[in-house]
């Protein structure tokens, strides 16, 4: 059997990647960069930018739905403030400009995508049939 044979030529790791997967910490702090470029960049509109400074003044108000008095429940809602408040911001956020961060930053981490793999993938559902044998195993409608 040859080399080529025995190996194939489509598994999951040559699709997804030789990654692994980046974890809940290195997850918030890339959102945390990605919030950042986005604020500094003139394409986002200015009125999103006011999405995560509302958290922040949140956070920063005396008056909070649970007082930080109350041993790590109060911490917690702002905590919960800033993250939502990243995420809907991020959400917000014109999704060419966020898909262009976020892939200089995952690439940055070591992320990326693998540049072994093709963009494109084309699954050919019956590769054994000819085109003929597929036009009759096709039901008209």
């Amino acid at each position: 059997m040859d080399e080529k044979e025995k190996k194939p030529l489509m598994n999951l790791e040559t699709i997804a990647g030789k990654r692994k997967d980046p974890g809940f910490f290195r997850e918030a702090w890339q959102q945390a960069r990605l919030v950042y470029y986005l604020l500094r960049d003139r394409d986002v509109p200015f009125y999103l930018k006011l999405v995560p400074f509302v958290a922040v003044i949140y956070i920063l108000w005396p008056v909070d739905f649970l007082p930080d008095m109350l041993p790590f429940l109060g911490q917690l809602d702002d905590l919960t403030a800033l993250l939502v408040g990243s995420k809907v911001f991020i959400e917000l956020a014109p999704p060419h400009i966020v898909a262009r961060y976020m892939d200089d930053i995952r690439t940055a981490d070591g992320f990326g995508p693998d540049p072994d793999v093709n963009e494109k993938i084309i699954i050919d559902p019956q590769p054994d049939l000819t085109n003929k044998e597929k036009d009759q195993a096709e039901p008209d409608l």
